[in-house]
């Protein structure tokens, strides 16, 4: 799958593929302006037909040779059973990935923040929070409700607070 977005990734792909001067008579035959992205999509079946030869002559590693480090964006298609199963960039092999014990549901492979920062250090990977777990916290730190209120609001089954200090714990409001 090749992805042509912005002018960049259009010019790379014209570069690796050598296919500028035939692209270029598409575009003078449909008056068009292949540089726009909108305009590339209204030739997007004489661009498939032109690009199609270029990558049925390769392998899917010679592809990958000849777009590496040139700003084409691209990738091997596949399902999401592949790419969860098969594929070691969506594994514990990437340092965005982590696998969490989820608790009442199972270990999981669940993702981290993609942003790493050499002066900050990774924030680990969290289980997602159980229901209500954070109720009581955004409603009184955040909403400025007292225990009486959040209290109030839980018996009458408004909210759901999780934590063993929630206000229906404590003394009755």
């Amino acid at each position: 799958m090749v992805v042509a977005l912005t002018t960049r990734q259009w010019n790379a792909l014209l570069q690796v593929t050598g296919l500028a001067d035939v692209v270029d008579a598409i575009q003078q035959a449909m008056g068009l302006d292949l540089q726009s992205v909108s305009q590339r999509f209204r030739a997007r079946d004489p661009l498939a037909a032109v690009l199609a030869p270029w990558f049925e002559a390769r392998t899917l590693r010679e592809v990958g040779e000849a777009f590496a480090g040139t700003g084409v964006s691209w990738g091997a298609y596949q399902t999401f059973s592949q790419l969860v199963n098969e594929d070691p960039r969506c594994s514990t092999a990437n340092k965005m990935w982590e696998v969490v014990e989820q608790p009442g549901v199972g270990s999981y492979l669940m993702p981290a923040t993609p942003l790493d920062f050499s002066a900050v250090p990774r924030v680990p990977v969290r289980c997602a929070p159980q229901l209500g777990e954070h109720t009581e916290a955004v409603l009184s730190d955040l909403l400025g409700l007292s225990t009486a209120e959040i209290g109030r609001l839980e018996r009458d089954g408004i909210v759901r607070c999780a934590s063993a200090s929630s206000p229906t714990a404590r003394a009755p409001a």
